[in-house]
């Protein structure tokens, strides 16, 4: 009997199965796998994930198919590689990859052209922090605030979910503990952002330093910031998911910058919209068949188990 996870799927990602590498870049490797049999029928269970370096990573099965199904843009990627760049096929991963249409679904509006605009937002902070880097931390006297809170921080904190709930009125509370409140809470957030400053300047990646000073904002985020929502749009309008990208000459001239900041914004939102469109008259799903994966990912983790899986 095995006792260690099976591989039923593995193929090259990221920029080289994208068509996007340079001759240094990476070589990132996804895959998927089934564990023994203690993973289901234990009590201990197994990992999710096993990581064997920042880019080389495997997922379990039941975790694949539950980020594939919530339309997670790497997961569905992995499923529509070219086959040139499949590293390990097995019967049970040609099943998987058999399904893959099953995971298309209207939800990619959301999390396509969410993950896109989470880059778009990071790009904006660093370009913020290059033009204008914070010069030392926030302090309490900045805010109007005394060195030490003078409120408990239960009360502040019983009192701020009750801001973001906007049940304040309830609480009945004065004027002056109001305006202390908003300062506090001004406070931390610039206390958060100045640790999230340091944070990038003691992890920055070397390349995308030379490429924000190079163009003034990171063009690698954005390349692959306008192939997300291109991608996004593609697969609502039902044109399929094209990983391997036909439009690379076009990507890559952003990666070296051929859009200043304000263009690429503009691109952006016009291809967020673009996106929008394409959900509102699309044919996919608005989610997938649950019931459908479960059935499967139960024959699939079975098969592999039994053996079944050459």
């Amino acid at each position: 009997m095995r006792t260690a996870p099976h591989v039923i799927y593995e193929t090259l990602h990221g920029s080289r199965a994208y068509g996007l590498a340079r001759p240094d870049s990476d070589h990132d490797y996804k895959g998927v796998i089934v564990g023994p049999a203690r993973w289901y029928m234990g009590y201990v269970g197994g990992p999710e994930q096993i990581e064997y370096g920042p880019d080389h990573v495997r997922f379990e099965i039941r975790k694949f198919v539950r980020l594939a199904a919530a339309a997670n843009p790497t997961l569905l990627e992995i499923l529509y590689t070219h086959p040139d760049d499949h590293q390990t096929v097995t019967a049970v991963g040609r099943r998987l990859l058999d399904a893959r249409d099953d995971f298309l679904t209207k939800k990619v509006q959301h999390s396509f052209g969410g993950y896109a605009l989470s880059q778009l937002k990071r790009i904006r902070t660093h370009r913020q922090w290059l033009l204008h880097p914070p010069e030392a931390p926030p302090t309490r006297a900045e805010y109007g605030l005394p060195d030490k809170a003078v409120v408990p921080r239960d009360q502040m904190g019983a009192a701020e979910a009750m801001r973001q709930k906007g049940d304040l009125a309830a609480l009945d509370l004065s004027p002056n503990f109001l305006d202390m409140l908003d300062r506090e809470r001004r406070y931390k957030q610039a206390r958060r952002r100045w640790g999230q400053y340091q944070t990038w300047l003691k992890h920055r990646n070397r390349e995308r330093a030379a490429l924000e000073a190079r163009h003034g904002y990171d063009t690698k985020h954005a390349m692959h910031l306008v192939r997300l929502l291109t991608m996004g749009g593609e697969i609502l309008r039902g044109e399929g998911v094209r990983v391997r990208r036909d439009d690379r000459d076009a990507l890559l001239a952003i990666r070296d910058g051929a859009l200043g900041y304000d263009a690429l914004v503009e691109r952006a939102e016009v291809l967020s919209a673009a996106i929008d469109a394409a959900a509102s008259t699309s044919t996919l799903p608005d989610a997938p068949d649950e019931e459908r994966l479960d059935t499967l990912c139960a024959e699939w983790v079975e098969a592999a188990l039994r053996g079944d899986d050459r």
